[in-house]
């Protein structure tokens, strides 16, 4: 998983680099990176139920959601948007749940 943000840093902090003046900076990525390894921490610390899990991916995207509001919706980009939905589903395997579906999908503005 620590693979997998390090792809969404770096894809993040590429976007930026050189740009004279970009829509964020690598203090909005290290927040996002902060937001998604919290996510992490949480979801392995106890045991989740399916209604547990629900409410800690809602508030993960909703969280994402105002950061890339904040960043003029360019933080998350296509690229980024496959990688944090890549890493939320490790996240919830690895808390031994499984979704049938993409749940992010009803709340996600990325």
């Amino acid at each position: 998983m620590k693979t997998l943000l390090k792809s969404i840093q770096y894809g993040m902090l590429d976007y930026i680099d050189g740009e004279e003046a970009p829509e964020y900076t690598s203090d909005d990525v290290a927040q996002c990176i902060t937001i998604l390894l919290e996510f992490m921490t949480f979801m392995a610390s106890e045991p989740q139920t399916i209604e547990t899990a629900t409410y800690e991916i809602k508030e993960l995207v909703f969280s994402l959601n105002d950061l890339n509001t904040k960043c003029a919706h360019s933080l998350i980009e296509t690229d980024q948007c496959e990688e944090i939905c890549k890493f939320i589903n490790k996240v919830i395997t690895a808390a031994r749940l499984k979704f049938d579906h993409d749940i992010t999908t009803q709340w996600r503005q990325w």
